[in-house]
Protein backbone atom coordinates (compact mmCIF):
# COMPACT_ATOMS: atom_id res chain seq x y z
CA UNK A 1 0.00 0.00 0.00
CA UNK A 2 1.49 3.66 -0.91
CA UNK A 3 2.03 5.82 1.97
CA UNK A 4 -0.43 8.04 2.67
CA UNK A 5 0.71 11.97 3.82
CA UNK A 6 -2.35 14.58 3.50
CA UNK A 7 -1.28 17.21 1.06
CA UNK A 8 -2.27 20.19 3.06
CA UNK A 9 1.69 19.34 4.02
CA UNK A 10 4.69 20.36 1.86
CA UNK A 11 6.98 18.00 1.55
CA UNK A 12 10.24 20.03 2.34
CA UNK A 13 7.97 20.44 6.12
CA UNK A 14 9.75 18.75 9.17
CA UNK A 15 6.72 16.79 10.22
CA UNK A 16 5.87 15.27 7.28
CA UNK A 17 9.37 14.24 6.70
CA UNK A 18 9.21 12.50 10.14
CA UNK A 19 5.74 10.76 9.38
CA UNK A 20 7.23 9.34 6.06
CA UNK A 21 10.21 7.95 7.29
CA UNK A 22 8.09 5.49 9.77
CA UNK A 23 8.01 2.13 8.99
CA UNK A 24 6.44 -1.11 9.95
CA UNK A 25 7.79 -4.27 8.29
CA UNK A 26 5.11 -6.88 7.76
CA UNK A 27 2.55 -4.36 8.74
CA UNK A 28 0.29 -1.82 7.11
CA UNK A 29 0.14 1.55 7.73
CA UNK A 30 -3.26 3.01 8.30
CA UNK A 31 -5.00 5.18 5.94
CA UNK A 32 -7.35 8.46 6.87
CA UNK A 33 -9.29 10.85 5.65
CA UNK A 34 -7.72 14.74 6.88
CA UNK A 35 -9.35 17.90 7.33
CA UNK A 36 -8.52 20.58 8.92
CA UNK A 37 -6.37 19.17 12.55
CA UNK A 38 -8.94 15.64 12.03
CA UNK A 39 -7.93 12.19 10.89
CA UNK A 40 -10.32 9.76 10.22
CA UNK A 41 -9.86 6.32 9.99
CA UNK A 42 -11.50 2.71 10.06
CA UNK A 43 -11.25 -0.23 11.91
CA UNK A 44 -12.89 -3.65 11.22
CA UNK A 45 -12.40 -6.25 13.53
CA UNK A 46 -13.03 -9.80 12.22
CA UNK A 47 -12.10 -13.04 11.65
CA UNK A 48 -8.85 -13.24 10.00
CA UNK A 49 -6.30 -16.01 8.12
CA UNK A 50 -3.15 -15.05 9.50
CA UNK A 51 -0.32 -16.34 7.55
CA UNK A 52 2.67 -16.59 10.66
CA UNK A 53 4.81 -19.37 8.15
CA UNK A 54 4.20 -19.94 4.38
CA UNK A 55 2.93 -23.59 5.24
CA UNK A 56 1.33 -21.67 9.21
CA UNK A 57 -1.74 -20.19 9.31
CA UNK A 58 -4.19 -18.86 12.11
CA UNK A 59 -7.63 -18.64 12.42
CA UNK A 60 -7.37 -15.45 14.84
CA UNK A 61 -8.77 -12.02 15.18
CA UNK A 62 -7.67 -8.57 13.51
CA UNK A 63 -8.35 -5.18 12.06
CA UNK A 64 -8.61 -4.74 8.55
CA UNK A 65 -7.61 -8.63 7.37
CA UNK A 66 -4.59 -8.98 9.91
CA UNK A 67 -3.04 -8.86 12.92
CA UNK A 68 -1.67 -6.87 14.26
CA UNK A 69 -3.86 -4.16 12.79
CA UNK A 70 -2.91 -1.31 10.40
CA UNK A 71 -0.26 1.53 12.35
CA UNK A 72 -2.03 4.67 13.03
CA UNK A 73 0.39 7.71 12.42
CA UNK A 74 -1.15 11.05 13.88
CA UNK A 75 0.71 14.32 15.04
CA UNK A 76 0.51 15.65 18.07
CA UNK A 77 -2.43 18.78 18.49
CA UNK A 78 -4.69 16.62 15.91
CA UNK A 79 -8.42 14.77 16.53
CA UNK A 80 -8.42 11.02 16.25
CA UNK A 81 -12.19 10.18 14.77
CA UNK A 82 -11.35 6.28 14.97
CA UNK A 83 -14.43 4.17 13.33
CA UNK A 84 -14.61 0.80 14.57
CA UNK A 85 -16.85 -1.51 13.02
CA UNK A 86 -17.48 -4.99 14.89
CA UNK A 87 -17.70 -8.25 12.34
CA UNK A 88 -16.93 -10.46 14.93
CA UNK A 89 -19.71 -12.71 15.90
CA UNK A 90 -19.04 -11.45 19.72
CA UNK A 91 -18.93 -8.08 21.08
CA UNK A 92 -16.01 -6.01 21.12
CA UNK A 93 -14.49 -2.44 21.97
CA UNK A 94 -11.26 -0.65 21.68
CA UNK A 95 -8.79 0.95 24.20
CA UNK A 96 -5.82 3.11 23.75
CA UNK A 97 -2.99 1.46 26.17
CA UNK A 98 -1.14 4.16 27.95
CA UNK A 99 -2.37 7.26 27.29
CA UNK A 100 -4.15 8.39 30.46
CA UNK A 101 -6.23 11.37 29.93
CA UNK A 102 -9.75 12.44 31.44
CA UNK A 103 -12.10 11.67 28.30
CA UNK A 104 -9.59 9.15 26.32
CA UNK A 105 -10.72 5.86 25.18
CA UNK A 106 -11.06 3.50 28.25
CA UNK A 107 -13.11 0.83 26.00
CA UNK A 108 -14.42 -0.69 29.44
CA UNK A 109 -17.77 0.76 29.95
CA UNK A 110 -18.20 1.48 33.60
CA UNK A 111 -15.47 3.42 33.02
CA UNK A 112 -16.02 5.21 30.18
CA UNK A 113 -19.83 6.37 29.17
CA UNK A 114 -18.12 7.47 25.35
CA UNK A 115 -16.85 4.28 24.60
CA UNK A 116 -19.86 1.60 24.70
CA UNK A 117 -19.44 -2.58 24.08
CA UNK A 118 -20.04 -3.15 20.15
CA UNK A 119 -22.23 -5.60 18.94
CA UNK A 120 -21.68 -7.88 15.79
CA UNK A 121 -22.75 -5.75 13.16
CA UNK A 122 -22.65 -2.24 14.72
CA UNK A 123 -19.64 0.19 14.76
CA UNK A 124 -18.78 3.71 16.87
CA UNK A 125 -16.74 6.15 16.66
CA UNK A 126 -14.15 6.90 19.32
CA UNK A 127 -12.88 10.78 18.87
CA UNK A 128 -9.26 11.30 21.64
CA UNK A 129 -7.10 14.58 20.59
CA UNK A 130 -3.43 13.40 20.63
CA UNK A 131 -1.89 15.93 22.94
CA UNK A 132 0.35 13.30 24.15
CA UNK A 133 3.41 12.29 21.91
CA UNK A 134 4.69 8.57 21.63
CA UNK A 135 4.12 4.79 21.06
CA UNK A 136 0.40 3.44 22.24
CA UNK A 137 -1.40 0.02 21.53
CA UNK A 138 -4.81 0.26 20.29
CA UNK A 139 -6.30 -3.04 21.00
CA UNK A 140 -9.62 -4.57 22.80
CA UNK A 141 -9.88 -4.31 26.32
CA UNK A 142 -10.81 -8.02 26.49
CA UNK A 143 -7.82 -9.63 26.97
CA UNK A 144 -8.62 -13.00 25.72
CA UNK A 145 -9.77 -11.48 22.31
CA UNK A 146 -5.87 -9.22 22.17
CA UNK A 147 -4.40 -12.86 22.85
CA UNK A 148 -6.09 -13.96 19.62
CA UNK A 149 -4.71 -10.70 17.90
CA UNK A 150 -6.97 -7.73 18.11
CA UNK A 151 -4.21 -5.14 18.54
CA UNK A 152 -2.48 -2.68 16.54
CA UNK A 153 0.19 0.44 17.47
CA UNK A 154 -0.69 3.70 17.40
CA UNK A 155 2.03 6.51 16.83
CA UNK A 156 1.60 10.49 17.73
CA UNK A 157 4.46 12.07 16.38
CA UNK A 158 5.63 15.47 17.78
CA UNK A 159 4.11 18.67 15.97
CA UNK A 160 5.65 22.10 16.87
CA UNK A 161 7.70 24.66 16.09
CA UNK A 162 10.29 23.40 18.45
CA UNK A 163 10.91 19.95 16.04
CA UNK A 164 14.53 20.57 14.50
CA UNK A 165 16.23 18.83 11.68
CA UNK A 166 18.42 16.80 13.87
CA UNK A 167 15.30 15.50 15.89
CA UNK A 168 14.14 13.17 12.98
CA UNK A 169 15.45 9.74 12.54
CA UNK A 170 16.37 9.07 8.97
CA UNK A 171 14.30 5.72 9.56
CA UNK A 172 11.76 4.90 12.07
CA UNK A 173 10.72 1.23 12.81
CA UNK A 174 7.49 -0.11 14.56
CA UNK A 175 7.93 -3.69 15.93
CA UNK A 176 5.23 -5.57 17.53
CA UNK A 177 5.58 -8.39 19.56
CA UNK A 178 2.86 -11.56 20.13
CA UNK A 179 2.57 -15.12 21.31
CA UNK A 180 0.65 -18.01 20.61
CA UNK A 181 -0.12 -21.22 21.68
CA UNK A 182 -1.19 -24.01 18.95
CA UNK A 183 -1.76 -27.24 20.72
CA UNK A 184 -2.39 -29.51 18.19
CA UNK A 185 1.11 -29.35 16.94
CA UNK A 186 3.31 -31.64 19.18
CA UNK A 187 6.72 -29.72 19.93
CA UNK A 188 9.29 -29.63 17.91
CA UNK A 189 6.94 -30.62 14.67
CA UNK A 190 6.09 -27.86 11.55
CA UNK A 191 2.79 -29.82 10.12
CA UNK A 192 1.41 -27.69 7.19
CA UNK A 193 -2.14 -26.09 8.36
CA UNK A 194 -4.28 -23.81 9.61
CA UNK A 195 -4.93 -23.86 13.12
CA UNK A 196 -6.93 -21.87 16.16
CA UNK A 197 -4.97 -20.56 18.90
CA UNK A 198 -5.49 -21.38 22.28
CA UNK A 199 -7.24 -17.79 23.48
CA UNK A 200 -4.97 -18.14 27.11
CA UNK A 201 -1.72 -19.14 25.57
CA UNK A 202 -0.45 -20.21 28.88
CA UNK A 203 2.22 -22.56 26.96
CA UNK A 204 3.24 -20.76 23.91
CA UNK A 205 4.94 -22.00 20.79
CA UNK A 206 4.91 -19.37 18.51
CA UNK A 207 6.00 -15.56 18.74
CA UNK A 208 5.83 -13.28 16.12
CA UNK A 209 7.37 -9.61 15.26
CA UNK A 210 5.01 -7.61 13.14
CA UNK A 211 2.64 -11.09 12.98
CA UNK A 212 5.37 -13.20 11.21
CA UNK A 213 8.05 -15.72 12.77
CA UNK A 214 11.55 -16.19 11.61
CA UNK A 215 12.43 -16.76 8.81
CA UNK A 216 9.55 -15.14 7.09
CA UNK A 217 9.81 -11.47 8.36
CA UNK A 218 10.89 -9.18 6.20
CA UNK A 219 14.48 -8.09 6.69
CA UNK A 220 15.20 -4.05 8.16
CA UNK A 221 17.33 -2.35 5.51
CA UNK A 222 19.53 0.29 6.46
CA UNK A 223 21.94 2.65 4.93
CA UNK A 224 25.60 3.48 6.52
CA UNK A 225 25.53 6.65 8.62
CA UNK A 226 21.19 6.32 9.56
CA UNK A 227 19.85 7.91 12.17
CA UNK A 228 17.64 4.97 13.48
CA UNK A 229 14.69 4.86 16.10
CA UNK A 230 13.09 1.58 17.03
CA UNK A 231 10.08 1.63 18.83
CA UNK A 232 9.22 -1.92 20.52
CA UNK A 233 6.25 -3.03 21.89
CA UNK A 234 4.59 -6.14 23.90
CA UNK A 235 1.35 -7.46 24.83
CA UNK A 236 2.60 -11.41 24.96
CA UNK A 237 2.37 -13.08 28.37
CA UNK A 238 5.89 -13.71 28.74
CA UNK A 239 8.46 -11.82 29.46
CA UNK A 240 11.89 -11.85 27.45
CA UNK A 241 14.46 -10.27 25.74
CA UNK A 242 15.32 -8.05 22.70
CA UNK A 243 19.53 -8.53 21.35
CA UNK A 244 20.81 -6.06 18.41
CA UNK A 245 23.96 -7.65 16.80
CA UNK A 246 26.63 -5.11 15.73
CA UNK A 247 25.11 -2.01 17.08
CA UNK A 248 25.06 0.24 20.06
CA UNK A 249 21.53 2.00 21.64
CA UNK A 250 20.19 4.24 23.65
CA UNK A 251 17.27 4.03 25.47
CA UNK A 252 14.42 7.75 24.52
CA UNK A 253 11.78 6.46 25.77
CA UNK A 254 9.43 3.69 28.09
CA UNK A 255 5.95 3.95 27.68
CA UNK A 256 5.95 6.97 26.63
CA UNK A 257 8.15 8.78 29.49
CA UNK A 258 11.41 10.23 28.07
CA UNK A 259 14.92 8.97 29.51
CA UNK A 260 17.14 11.47 27.90
CA UNK A 261 18.34 12.55 31.28
CA UNK A 262 18.60 9.25 33.18
CA UNK A 263 19.50 7.04 29.98
CA UNK A 264 21.30 9.14 27.12
CA UNK A 265 24.88 7.93 28.57
CA UNK A 266 23.99 4.72 28.98
CA UNK A 267 24.09 2.65 25.94
CA UNK A 268 23.52 -0.86 25.13
CA UNK A 269 22.57 -3.81 23.13
CA UNK A 270 19.98 -5.51 24.69
CA UNK A 271 16.59 -4.88 26.50
CA UNK A 272 13.96 -6.37 28.16
CA UNK A 273 9.99 -6.68 26.48
CA UNK A 274 7.48 -6.98 29.34
CA UNK A 275 3.42 -6.87 28.31
CA UNK A 276 1.98 -3.75 27.88
CA UNK A 277 5.81 -2.37 27.73
CA UNK A 278 6.94 0.25 25.14
CA UNK A 279 10.36 1.20 24.74
CA UNK A 280 11.80 3.75 21.93
CA UNK A 281 15.53 3.50 21.61
CA UNK A 282 18.01 5.21 19.25
CA UNK A 283 20.77 3.98 17.34
CA UNK A 284 23.38 5.14 14.43
CA UNK A 285 23.55 2.59 11.61
CA UNK A 286 27.70 2.57 11.65
CA UNK A 287 28.19 -0.97 10.86
CA UNK A 288 27.21 -2.56 7.76
CA UNK A 289 27.11 -5.67 7.13
CA UNK A 290 24.40 -8.19 7.82
CA UNK A 291 22.64 -8.64 11.39
CA UNK A 292 20.40 -9.90 13.82
CA UNK A 293 18.04 -8.73 15.92
CA UNK A 294 16.33 -11.65 18.05
CA UNK A 295 14.97 -12.79 21.08
CA UNK A 296 17.27 -14.40 23.38
CA UNK A 297 14.96 -16.75 25.25
CA UNK A 298 16.29 -19.90 23.43
CA UNK A 299 12.22 -20.90 22.91
CA UNK A 300 11.62 -17.55 21.99
CA UNK A 301 14.11 -17.99 18.62
CA UNK A 302 12.32 -20.98 17.80
CA UNK A 303 8.86 -22.58 15.65
CA UNK A 304 7.26 -24.82 18.42
CA UNK A 305 10.75 -25.95 19.15
CA UNK A 306 12.31 -25.73 15.69
CA UNK A 307 15.06 -23.42 15.07
CA UNK A 308 15.96 -21.14 13.95
CA UNK A 309 12.39 -18.75 13.81
CA UNK A 310 10.05 -16.68 16.41
CA UNK A 311 10.67 -13.16 17.38
CA UNK A 312 14.31 -13.04 14.47
CA UNK A 313 15.12 -10.73 11.79
CA UNK A 314 17.68 -9.79 9.37
CA UNK A 315 19.49 -6.34 9.48
CA UNK A 316 21.06 -6.13 6.14
CA UNK A 317 23.08 -2.33 4.49
CA UNK A 318 22.23 -1.00 1.52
Amino acid sequence: MERQIDNLIDSNNLHYKWESHVMAPDMDIAPYQYSYKVRRFSLRAEPVEQKILPEITLNAFGYNQKTPGPVIIMRQGEWLFLTLENKLSVPTNLTIQGYVKPGAIIGLPDFNYNGPIINPDESYTYKLLCDKTGAFLYHSSQDFQVSLGLIGVLIILPFGDTLEADDIPDKDFVFLMQQWEVSELPLGKIIPGSYTPDMFHRNPNFFTLNGRCYPYTSPIYLCDGDKVRMRFLSKAGEAGWIHLEGHHFRVLSINGFSRDNQYMDIVNDTLEFNSGVRTDIALTANNPGKWLINATAVFHQSNNGVFPGGIMSNILYF
